[in-house]
């Protein structure tokens, strides 16, 4: 049995900020309103449900809370992205520029850019990593999450649970 979870409809959103190395649009800072799909299959349990979508929500939702409002930094080499701390803010310099950005305000990432694949890997894993801390690793086989940055650009994948 599959069930979905639709971004748009459940409020499963975050918007956040980013700066992506190079020259164009994305070379300046500029803001992104992402949206998740979260398909799930699975087998019932004994209250005929695959998954409780309260507690599976509350999870998406954590996730996505942990960006709304942020500034992504990602771990970029320093030729690319130089970072220092000074007084509670961050200095980027970034293609040619320089931020002073207040700590509270930056998300630092674990990712090595900041494209919609590896923004979907890392929302991926983060789902993975509470699932299987649940108890819907019981019932689920595995699950699909779709993040889209809007402007038609999204990534998708399938994690295997068991």
């Amino acid at each position: 049995m599959i069930v979905e979870l639709i971004g748009k409809e459940a409020g499963l959103t975050f918007e956040c900020i980013h700066v992506v190395p190079g020259r164009g649009d994305c070379s300046r800072m500029h803001p992104h309103f992402h949206y998740v799909n979260v398909l799930v299959d699975g087998e019932f349990d004994d209250k005929r449900r695959i998954v409780h979508l309260y507690n599976l929500k509350a999870i998406i939702k954590r996730i996505c809370y942990t960006f709304e409002d942020k500034i992504l930094v990602a771990d970029y080499p320093e030729i690319i992205q130089r970072i220092a701390v000074e007084d509670s803010h961050y200095r980027i310099e970034i293609n040619n520029k320089s931020y002073f950005i207040p700590e509270a305000d930056v998300f630092k990432i674990k990712i090595p850019s900041l494209n919609i694949e590896d923004l979907t890997v890392y929302f991926a894993d983060e789902l993975a990593k509470d699932l299987k801390n649940s108890e819907m690793s019981n019932t689920l086989n595995y699950f699909e999450v779709v993040l889209s940055e809007g402007h038609g650009q999204r990534g998708k994948i399938r994690i295997d649970l068991k």
